[in-house]
């Protein structure tokens, strides 16, 4: 099998020198796997600069036959308005909670989409069916969507490196750029996510922006699934463990050692970013050079600064306050014989950065808000014993709860940190650490890509079984290919007719009615219409076709011709009181929902409230009937935007089955809801079961709207009608 890993930038530079770090470092084990097992590897990704068009054709063999990479070509203008634009100027601050440095631009945005199309292209020229594709992080939010759309049946997973932010952060975004980054990553067969918390804000903000809901981390959008979750991105464990207890390791690590006089050394290794909080480290170590003099003299901090976006006048301006806050701590605190600060402004290879970790007594993560931070994981499996204070904003504190969890805004707070670390006992420290690295050697990142990979192959699988019952309302296999009579039994809401607003104003079209009075002049038809309706409901509306008319999900029947109702089962209806005021407490809690009271049934709406509420309201109300439910003569179903309540004992399937004549015949069940389950269920396995909509269905088909039942009714008449009409 191929893997075809689509990222911003390449594993190599331009010029074909490997890039440092990132994700080419922390995917190299399983790749390395991946190729062993006999499978292809191939990275398309954009270079990092424009390269001319008449170079371009040797350019990208040399590429593909040097390094297996597949080059996007990106003019400059594209690339600068896509990448230093839309993806850095509007999706990095805004993800990381920083909307004061967010700038919304039409410009930037259509360069965003250009360029997610550009990549598409790309992909499209090297795909074959069969292959893996695996896109990632936030500058191809679009790409899924696109590919999804050039090959319906692909085996796609997308992962985001960087927090998904909350809802009212996620809605600062302009809604046409919010609706297709949303709408672009549902293309995936799988999202994944650092933690669980990145996993629910990007469901809630699919519910509140776009109205679509989730079933357990699934999400149902234009006839796919994709499943959503939390995969923490680990490390190459083993890797940093072997080498940190190498001689070469101990070498280095004793050299530095000497060099800072054997003095405690705190640690601090990040990328240049406002997001990750260097000044106000710097500040907090200043702090606690104040609070506690004793330590003077006596520790050192390293601060590592790696180089980054150098051409951005912002991120100038950062490293020079950097810069002046390193001089004046050192101005103020250091000695002739101590200098309190050693900076270094540059990247370190793996083999120097090891022993640095290997040396560091205090291991300062303290971003504003990160993803994950894989430095955090790094130190642990290195270090000897030296204690991490972390960042309680970045995605791996959910993982290390045994390090010093600190809030970066606090000063003070991380002054505290530094000093309990520092004095910490290296029993305490060697029983804590030792948890997290157990931890994090059972979640390296050979478990985490395996992970994804075989969930994204699990649903792709789902998705191909899901799309094959997508049938169009014209296909030959929905019609009858003999004389037998024909029993077509129909739902009625999200069926015959599409939701509305209030079920009263969800009333049968007249095209419908005539439609059906068409069907019922055939001699070989009966119909039948189940609903969850009333029996007023349906008499009124139904009264002058000759059809089996059945109310409250079963509970009541009325034949053909006949005028009678008649109750399919008994009940004493003991516990409807007591449920209509429990269903009328959230009715007056959720503005927009209503209680609809029948005979055997409560039905609570809350199509028209907010979805957000609304539906964590629906989950409240679901947990509490469900506790309450045993041994009390009613049973609780959630639906399409409802939750009903009904006696024991009604069911669709019951009344189908009692209703269906004794006969040899064709047999249609249409329905959209999780009660019309019980149809598709109970019938024989002869019957013709098609669901409506986009949940999963244990129906044989699927229509994706009432609209498409109305258009097969139109083609059974015209087949039947044509067939008649040959025989005479």
């Amino acid at each position: 099998m191929r893997l075809i890993l689509v990222s911003n930038r390449l594993p190599v530079q331009w010029d074909g020198t490997p890039n440092v770090g990132g994700l080419a470092t922390g995917l190299s084990s399983f790749l390395s796997h991946w190729k062993s097992l006999g499978n292809e590897v191939v990275w398309v990704g954009w270079p990092g600069k424009s390269i001319p068009e008449k170079e371009q054709k040797s350019y990208a063999k040399k590429m593909r036959e040097e390094h297996g990479t597949i080059p996007v070509f990106l003019k400059q203008k594209l690339a600068d308005s896509f990448y230093n634009g839309f993806c850095n100027k509007t999706l990095w601050p805004l993800f990381h909670y920083f909307t004061a440095h967010c700038e919304y631009s039409d410009t930037t945005f259509d360069s965003y989409e250009e360029a997610n199309y550009e990549f598409a292209k790309t992909v499209e020229t090297i795909y074959e069916p069969g292959d893996w594709v695996w896109v990632h992080d936030y500058h191809l939010f679009l790409l899924p969507g696109i590919l999804r759309n050039l090959f319906p049946n692909i085996t796609l997973s997308f992962f985001l490196h960087i927090p998904f932010p909350t809802f009212e952060i996620f809605r600062l975004l302009p809604e046409r750029f919010r609706t297709k980054i949303l709408t672009g990553v549902l293309g995936a067969d799988l999202i994944g996510f650092h933690t669980q918390s990145y996993t629910q804000y990007f469901l809630r903000s699919l519910l509140r922006c776009l109205g679509i809901e989730n079933e357990r981390g699934i999400i149902y959008y234009k006839n796919h699934l994709t499943k959503t979750g939390a995969y923490p991105m680990g490390i190459n464990v083993e890797n940093f463990i072997q080498y940190s207890n190498s001689k070469e390791c101990d070498t280095i690590a004793n050299e530095i050692n000497k060099n800072h006089k054997n003095l405690k050394q705190i640690l601090s290794v990040d990328r240049l970013d406002y997001t990750k909080g260097v000044l106000q480290r710097l500040n907090a170590f200043e702090l606690f050079l104040k609070q506690n003099p004793n330590w003077l003299k006596k520790c050192k901090f390293v601060l590592v600064l790696v180089p980054s976006r150098t051409d951005v006048s912002s991120y100038q301006s950062m490293k020079k306050a950097i810069d002046e806050k390193v001089g004046a701590i050192n101005g103020s605190f250091g000695t002739l014989d101590w200098t309190p600060i050693l900076y270094q402004y540059k990247g370190f290879p793996f083999e120097e950065l090891v022993p640095l970790y290997k040396n560091t007594h205090v291991m300062l993560v303290t971003p504003f808000r990160d993803g994950m931070n894989l430095v955090a994981k790094e130190f642990l499996v290195s270090q000897n014993c030296g204690m991490l204070v972390l960042s309680e904003m970045a995605g791996a504190s959910a993982e290390l709860p045994e390090a010093i969890l600190v809030n970066p805004n606090d000063l003070n707070g991380m002054a505290i940190a530094i000093r309990e670390a520092i004095e910490m006992e290296e029993k305490e420290i060697h029983f804590r650490n030792q948890i997290m690295i157990n931890r994090l050697s059972e979640n390296s990142v050979m478990e985490w890509a395996k992970k994804i990979f075989t969930d994204t192959e699990e649903h792709a699988k789902k998705n191909l079984t899901f799309q094959t019952k997508s049938i169009p309302p014209s296909s030959q296999l929905l019609l009858p290919n003999n004389n037998h009579p024909i029993f077509i039994i129909f739902d009625y809401d999200g069926t015959l007719v599409p939701f509305e607003s209030l079920p009263h104003l969800a009333v049968p079209k007249k095209e419908l009615l005539e439609s059906l009075e068409t069907l019922l002049k055939i001699p070989t038809i009966s119909l039948a219409i189940i609903s969850g309706r009333d029996r007023k409901f349906l008499e009124t509306h139904f009264q002058t076709l000759p059809i089996h008319l059945v109310a409250e999900h079963g509970a009541w029947h009325r034949a053909p011709y006949g005028e009678k109702w008649n109750s399919l089962f008994t009940s004493n209806l003991d516990w409807k009181e007591q449920i209509k005021s429990h269903l009328d407490e959230f009715t007056k809690r959720v503005p927009g929902s209503f209680t609809e009271e029948k005979e055997f049934s409560l039905v609570w709406h809350f199509r028209n409230a907010d979805p957000d509420i609304g539906l964590n309201a629906a989950r409240e109300m679901l947990d509490e009937l469900s506790q309450i439910s045993s041994n009390t003569g009613f049973f609780v179903q959630r639906g399409n935007k409802i939750i009903e309540v009904r006696e024991y004992g009604t069911g669709k399937g019951k009344a189908a089955k009692q209703i269906l004549p004794n006969a040899e015949l064709y047999v249609y069940v249409f329905g959209d809801d999780t009660t019309d389950e019980d149809m598709f269920r109970e019938l024989p396995d002869s019957a013709i079961s098609v669901k409506i909509g986009k949940s999963e269905t244990i129906a044989k088909y699927r229509f994706n709207q009432p609209a498409e039942v109305q258009i097969w009714i139109h083609n059974l008449i015209s087949h039947l009608t044509r067939n008649t009409n040959e025989k005479s």
